[in-house]
């Protein structure tokens, strides 16, 4: 019989009929698992993330709440400034969050005084600033505070007293006889407490998360150059040549929550990055997901796969049998 007879040909056509039917039946599978593992990655990672920039939005707004008031009572005369000490230690003991809390005003020697309650090494400290005022005035985050005297939000900063990262949310006041001198209170987060809540969150599973300020300013990543760096996306876009990170900022700015796909720039792996608002701030939390490594840690999809590759491999053996049979 030779190779051409119309029977070993009809017989590895079924074959392949067979075969190409299991393989497209499997790899059906496949792919509905794979879409199906990363979109519950997804659902979880995004949960998580809401959940961390509500919390997130409630600390801030505690810090600006704080600020709120003790500015309104030093405008208003109803705290002297003999008082603000004790009131700054009464109002951190209320809120543990604050992690630093300060009041700038200048004494009528023209130096700037400076007390602030502070959280350092797992207690709170009072720090008095009589002396050394070039000092402070020369520190970036007074700069930043003098620089922009409306209320808002400053920072990264590296705090002078704690050697923590900070963020920093600033008000002016005014003593009521001297309306034209101007001071500031700031409430401080640490972003050493914002990377340990980054931390925990699941997308370290299969990647990791990263806190935005408002202006795009990286405030808690893993790399901690970045935080130094206060790096922004487009600085990055520009660095790997991605230009699709730099519309992350253009949707923080915006206050938008969604998903963008890019070239992670931590690890140059293909990404989604999901991204929440905390809106107190105008800052966002960042969960980067790296998809590859959501489906690596799934074994049934390597299974699948396996299965796959031998059933083409059964296929085409098959198939050169019986055809090479037909010479016989």
């Amino acid at each position: 019989m030779s190779p051409g007879h119309p029977r070993s040909v009809f017989t590895a056509e079924l074959l392949l009929l067979i075969g190409f039917t299991i393989v497209a039946l499997q790899a059906r599978a496949l792919l509905r698992g794979r879409a199906s593992l990363l979109q519950a990655a997804h659902d979880d990672v995004l949960a998580a993330t809401r959940a961390a920039a509500a919390e997130l939005d409630r600390q801030q707004r505690e810090c600006m709440a704080v600020v709120r008031a003790v500015a309104a009572d030093l405008d208003a005369g109803r705290l002297s400034l003999a008082g603000v000490e004790r009131r700054l230690a009464q109002e951190v003991a209320k809120h543990p969050h604050v992690f630093g809390l300060v009041v700038v005003f200048a004494a009528s020697g023209g130096a700037v005084l400076i007390p602030a309650n502070i959280r350092r090494e797992r207690r709170r400290v009072t720090v008095r600033l009589d002396h050394g005022a070039d000092d402070v005035r020369r520190t970036d985050w007074y700069r930043a505070v003098a620089a922009h005297p409306e209320p808002g939000w400053h920072g990264p900063f590296r705090g002078p007293f704690s050697g923590h990262f900070i963020a920093l949310y600033c008000e002016p006041w005014s003593p009521p006889a001297r309306r034209s001198a101007r001071g500031h209170v700031c409430a401080s987060l640490s972003l050493h407490d914002v990377e340990a809540q980054r931390q925990s969150l699941p997308s370290g599973r299969f990647g990791y998360s990263w806190v935005l300020s408002h202006e795009g300013r990286t405030l808690a990543h893993p790399k901690v150059d970045w935080v130094r760096a206060a790096k922004t996306p487009e600085q990055l876009a520009d660095e790997t040549g991605d230009a699709r990170l730099a519309q992350l900022s253009a949707r923080i700015a915006a206050g938008a929550a969604g998903t963008l796909h890019a070239r992670d720039p931590l690890t140059g792996r293909r990404a989604e990055m999901i991204h929440e608002p905390i809106a107190a701030s105008g800052g966002a939390m960042v969960a980067v997901i790296l998809r590859d490594d959501v489906l690596a840690a799934e074994p049934s999809l390597r299974r699948l796969q396996i299965e796959i590759a031998a059933a083409v491999l059964a296929t085409f053996t098959a198939v050169i049998a019986v055809l090479l049979g037909g010479r016989r």
